[in-house]
């Protein structure tokens, strides 16, 4: 029995020394291992320097590096709109000379040279013998003295046309100036975004190689393991759709430049700031007012308007009697007897009763009537279109100024939240999950605050757009990338 217990004893007192040493020995192996983050993320400090060589390397194109200016400038040179525009302008310019060209009198020149030889007759009756060379030239000159106003209304309606068209061309081009911009930005949230998700997929894939070492030190467990790898996946997914995004992105704004759409565009900035471009001062109402003055839509439709009541009362011309004059100068014989002149003057005057007894006139002046009051209610509908976006994006300017500056403390606050779960996770006080659910918050608080400051710069371009007052140098006033 004692020799038992004497063997008992020295069996745990060996136990004892072997759990010792190995302890030792693992310690040293783990002090060789420095189970920290810090030791297996070294891309997740800073990533911004390798976004555009990531981004190449991905798509295997050579950029095109732009700077918002520059992509507007482009625009409003080769934009399609705006030469579809320019071309509708040039075409109403060319109608509106055609009918100041209607007041010009009409004039022409005919002449003829006719042989005659052998039995005529003379009056119908007399037989005679000819052979004659007959000659003949004459200027005829008519003038329609405008039709009775006719050619007045139309030469007016075909000038407002004009101006609706050139009013046209300016709102395309304002167009064009807001789609760029907010190309341009959207161009630029997708490209930071993908810095966003790339270091968030440094740092997952930094989890899953330390849980890996963790388990096969007998430190971690295959479900830490699996879960590092379904949170690197999904890491990876987001960074792809990124690039996705930032294609597609692409694309589109080289589509409004008018440029090749295939062109692999890169915005020159590294990171987003908010800039203001509409005074903060001013309210609605103010705004709304200069946008009733300032905006080319507004323009262009006023100006259709008044073209219309032009060509409803062109219509009523019809009533209207219609004197016309002429003159002839001629020059009449034969080669043998010779040539001689002969001048006439006509005046004469049509007094119509207006189109079908006059029942056309009215229906035609009833019809275009109707036509006014559409455009009428169309422009009144612009306005109010016009005043509530105004309304919309001036409110939203406030709440998206305000909220910038929340999602700024909100990655503040998810950062130190990162910082502190990584220290306690080496230090052995916390847990994985806890690192993983604070490096979600953080990245979702830097997309978050991306989108915001985005989000506000577009308010501001559209705020612009909305009163009328948008332009190039508008825009780019406080650019300064």
């Amino acid at each position: 029995m004692k020799r038992w217990v004497i063997t008992a004893f020295l069996s745990i007192i060996l136990c004892l020394l072997n759990l010792t040493a190995y302890a030792h020995k693992h310690i040293t192996e783990t002090d060789d291992l420095n189970f920290s983050l810090d030791a297996y993320c070294k891309d997740c400090k800073d990533t911004k320097a390798d976004v555009d060589t990531e981004i190449i390397e991905h798509f295997k194109e050579e950029p095109v590096f732009v700077s918002l200016d520059e992509c507007i400038g482009i625009a409003l040179l080769n934009n399609f709109n705006i030469k579809i525009a320019n071309a509708d302008y040039v075409s109403a310019k060319w109608d509106y000379r055609n009918a100041l060209a209607q007041f010009l009198p009409e004039v022409n020149f005919e002449g003829y040279s006719i042989y005659y030889k052998g039995q005529v007759l003379v009056g119908g009756v007399v037989p005679d013998h000819v052979e004659e060379l007959a000659l003949s030239g004459t200027l005829r000159v008519t003038h329609d003295l405008t039709q009775g106003g006719a050619q007045i209304f139309e030469a007016k309606a075909k000038k407002l046309t004009a101006r609706a068209n050139l009013n046209n061309l300016d709102y395309t081009k304002d167009m064009a100036i807001l789609e760029t911009a907010k190309d341009y930005y959207e161009l630029l949230r997708a490209k930071i975004s993908i810095e966003i998700h790339l270091k968030n997929l440094y740092e997952r894939t930094a989890q899953l190689k330390l849980t890996q070492t963790l388990m096969e030190a007998g430190l971690g467990t295959r479900f830490d393991v699996v879960r590092s790898k379904g949170e690197q996946a999904l890491a990876e997914q987001n960074f792809m759709a990124a690039l996705n995004n930032f294609r597609t992105a692409q694309a589109k704004l080289a589509n409004i430049m008018g440029i090749e759409v295939n062109t692999h565009l890169f915005p020159i900035e590294i990171e987003v700031n908010p800039f203001i471009l509409v005074d903060e001062k001013l309210s609605t109402e103010e705004l709304f007012k200069i946008a009733e003055f300032s905006r080319d839509d507004v323009k262009s439709l006023e100006a259709q308007i008044k073209s219309l009541k032009q060509e409803k009362n062109k219509i009523y011309t019809e009533f209207v009697p219609k004197p016309r004059i002429l003159y002839q100068g001629q020059f009449q014989g034969t080669a043998r007897v010779g040539v001689y002149p002969n001048n006439v003057v006509g005046a004469y005057l049509d007094v119509p009763v207006g189109s079908r007894l006059g029942a056309g006139t009215i229906t035609k002046a009833k019809s275009m009537q109707a036509q006014i009051d559409s455009a009428s209610y169309n422009l009144e509908q612009l306005l109010r279109n016009i005043k509530e976006n105004i309304i919309s994006n001036y409110y939203r300017a406030q709440i998206l100024k305000e909220r910038i500056e929340i999602a700024r403390r909100q990655v503040e606050y998810a950062s130190d939240s990162v910082r502190l779960a990584e220290l306690r996770l080496d230090a052995g006080e916390g847990i994985l999950i806890d690192v993983i659910q604070a490096q979600t918050i953080k990245n979702n608080a830097r997309i978050e605050l991306l989108s915001t400051i985005v989000d506000y710069n577009i308010n501001q371009i559209q705020l612009l757009y909305d009163n009328g007052t948008i332009s190039y140098e508008n825009i780019v006033k406080n650019y300064n990338p």
